[in-house]
């Protein structure tokens, strides 16, 4: 669509006109000069360069309409709408190399008016497809590992398939690692608007933190679906890990190497029986887990072990309390099979109960009771907490967001863990710093929101 067309000269050269614009499909530029030949548009003299959810101020821009792949000079990009952006970054040169990623060279990082960072080169993508988490090193301290600095690296990212390099310097471990990957199957890989049963939750007391993403932007449900976009169900995924900090209530301080770990993954339907047409913040959705590897913990082992798994999780929701509310119960069940004979199987019931509020508030309240039976020889995929009781809220106040969750042992009547979060969120960015007790562990983060 041509807002106002282009005023070219005989030979294909501009002619200077004032706020001319261009819209191709999701871009649109506009400029005091724009011209056009064949499927490329150029445009100087302050540029205003918008694409899905960023809006980049540039000097020129050179942008191929059929590619969908352009080259902007000296620019200042964000995704906030302000007049004076939470944050933005300036840079020499921004590449676009596809529909929706991103490199950006010579980036300088500011937060307000502050200037926090510098990267010599940074790839993401946009379209509020959650890159934004990560991008820059987190820092945290806790008992075991000391003071630590970590970074997510994105080797490839994809619609359909996705690949991270997750390394971390601890003071007291020195360097840690992991690399993992992710590929849809049957669709994209964008996210799921719910909540899940990992079938790590089968054989730990973790508790897990309210599911209303920091992340979501002010006034936003959850995230949008894209025309024709069928995500995916099916998900295969792999894992090679230096060593990786786990959870274990009777080891905090328990490391795990997988090298590797390769697994298959369906997350069904959301089961509404009560046809409540249930919030899809709400939703559980029941999952089966099929995983190989070859793992050694530390302390305690010296050689890897194989371990082959199978994890079941089932949950639906069942009561008619409308699309606010829900409890639903669950049935979980898995069976492990050692490299060295052995086999361990685990299973276990419960039930969850949740409660959304007009405000964004949401209040869960959980028990499981596991069960088990066998040997395993690993501490991080035995059963922790045979009887538990979970408690958390978050609730959002204004741009402020408190979160708190709680793990009660049933069998000894204590608080085994729990963790409390503090965040701050605009249009979008969003921090965030949460303490864990058990682990005491204190960490920070932050992410763009809607790239």
């Amino acid at each position: 669509m041509l807002s106002c067309a282009p005023l070219l000269a005989q030979d294909g050269s501009s002619v200077e006109a004032v706020d001319m614009e261009r819209s191709v499909a999701e871009v649109t530029i506009s400029a005091p000069v724009i011209e056009q030949l064949d499927n490329t548009i150029r445009a100087t003299g302050g540029v205003l360069f918008r694409q899905s959810t960023i809006r980049v101020t540039a000097s020129e821009v050179s942008y191929d309409a059929a590619n969908r792949t352009g080259k902007l000079k000296n620019i200042m990009f964000t995704t906030c709408e302000s007049t004076h952006p939470d944050y933005r970054f300036e840079a020499s040169e921004l590449t676009l190399l596809s529909k929706d990623r991103v490199r950006v060279r010579g980036a300088s990082l500011y937060l307000g008016r502050f200037k926090v960072l510098a990267l010599p080169t940074l790839v993401f993508r946009v379209g509020g497809k959650g890159s934004g988490r990560k991008l820059f090193p987190l820092p945290s301290y806790d008992k075991d590992d000391g003071f630590g600095l970590a970074q997510e690296f994105r080797l490839a990212d994809t619609d359909r398939f996705r690949a991270l390099a997750d390394i971390a310097f601890k003071s007291k471990r020195g360097l840690e690692g992991q690399v993992e990957y992710e590929y849809g199957l049957d669709g994209t890989l964008a996210p799921l608007p719910g909540r899940f049963l990992p079938y790590e939750a089968q054989q730990s007391g973790v508790p897990v933190m309210p599911m209303v993403p920091v992340t979501e932007p002010l006034g936003q449900t959850y995230p949008a679906q894209r025309d024709n976009e069928t995500k995916a169900r099916l998900r295969q995924f792999g894992r090679f890990s230096l060593k990786q900090r786990t959870y274990d209530i009777r080891n905090t301080g328990l490391l795990v190497f997988r090298q590797p770990e390769l697994g298959l993954t369906y997350i069904a339907p959301h089961v509404d029986l009560a046809g409540a047409e249930l919030d899809p913040r709400l939703r559980l959705y029941p999952q089966i887990a099929a995983t190989w590897g070859r793992y050694k913990e530390t302390p305690g082992q010296e050689g890897f072990t194989s371990r082959a798994s199978v994890n079941l999780g089932m949950t639906a929701n069942l009561l008619p309390l409308g699309r606010s509310a829900a409890i639903q119960p669950m049935v979980m069940y898995g069976i492990s099979s050692y490299g060295n004979d052995s086999s361990y199987r685990t299973w276990g019931y419960g039930v969850d109960a949740s409660r959304l509020f007009p405000s964004g508030a949401i209040v869960t309240a959980r028990y499981i009771k596991r069960n088990d039976s066998g040997k395993s020889p690993f501490l991080f995929d035995t059963v922790d907490v045979f009887r538990e009781f979970q408690g958390a809220f978050q609730v959002p106040i204004g741009k402020h967001i408190l979160g708190f969750v709680a793990g009660l042992n049933v069998d000894t009547g204590t608080v085994y863990d729990w963790e409390a979060l503090y965040g701050y969120r605009t249009d979008c960015l969003a921090t965030w710093a949460t303490w864990h007790s058990r682990l005491q562990r204190f960490s920070f983060d932050v992410a763009i929101i809607n790239l």
